[in-house]
């Protein structure tokens, strides 16, 4: 069985300063523990959210037209998208972007791509504190972003040890979310405190950072969003070299 939660439908959420003007935009996330999408009409915001280890790729698109038909918006009306490129797991970050960069042809509406990490730290509220985003992705490494206290990064995302995450802020207190924050806060639990906000980003907050862009970025955004990978596979291909080695030893 697929270890998977669903979650109901939020009540729409209303935006300020929206007018009814603006474009439909329609988001969606399947990096890493979760598979979420969310939409915007008329100033609203809709989401749907499933928590999921498997099988981002068979809920997307599901969600998406239960999304459209709760809205009464047909696809074919979706002016805007936007998308998570990672980094997270390498199977999530390719369901969402192809998904997503498939509808964006088949409608001719531009993508946004948006950092998951940057993602996560919209869901943080606003602090006079530092905050360090660290997603646990094993084998002592963390993907992590530093951002300052009204969530805005401060550096690019990057892969990096224990240590050297421990290290990145020396001598500051300083918010931490993700899964990675039970480990500094292990370390130091008076410099490091750890927010009560999901584990994983929510379309909704995806959607909200790329709303922001102006209608001028909009228009220059490049139609080819490259998957953002920190490290290399944990899984590879054969070796063909090795491959034939033990055949001629055979």
């Amino acid at each position: 069985m697929l270890a998977r939660r669903a979650l109901p439908l939020t009540r729409p959420v209303r935006l300020s300063n929206q007018s009814s003007g603006q474009p439909v935009l329609l988001a969606c996330d399947t990096t890493q523990g979760a598979c979420s999408v969310a939409l915007r009409k008329n100033g609203e915001i809709i989401s749907e959210l499933q928590v999921m280890t498997r099988g981002h790729a068979e809920a997307l698109m599901p969600m998406i037209e239960r999304l459209c038909e709760q809205a009464q918006i047909p696809m074919s009306q979706l002016q805007r998208l936007a998308v998570t490129h990672g980094p997270g797991t390498f199977t999530g970050v390719r369901v969402g972007l192809s998904a997503m960069r498939g509808l964006a042809l088949a409608l001719n509406v531009p993508l946004c791509a948006i950092g998951t990490l940057h993602a996560m730290a919209a869901a943080a509220a606003p602090s006079d504190q530092k905050l360090i985003v660290a997603v646990d992705a094993r084998r002592d490494t963390y993907y992590t972003q530093v951002f300052d206290g009204q969530n805005q990064p401060l550096s690019a995302p990057q892969a990096c040890s224990l240590a050297a995450l421990e290290s990145l802020l020396p001598d500051a207190a300083i918010r931490v979310a993700g899964t990675g924050a039970s480990a500094l806060c292990a370390i130091d639990g008076q410099r490091f405190s750890a927010l009560d906000i999901a584990a994983y980003p929510h379309a909704a907050n995806v959607l909200r950072l790329a709303e922001a862009l102006s209608d001028e970025t909009w228009a220059s955004i490049s139609p080819h969003h490259e998957p953002l990978y920190l490290r290399p596979p944990d899984a590879s291909l054969p070796n063909p070299d090795k491959q034939l080695r033990r055949l001629n030893d055979g």
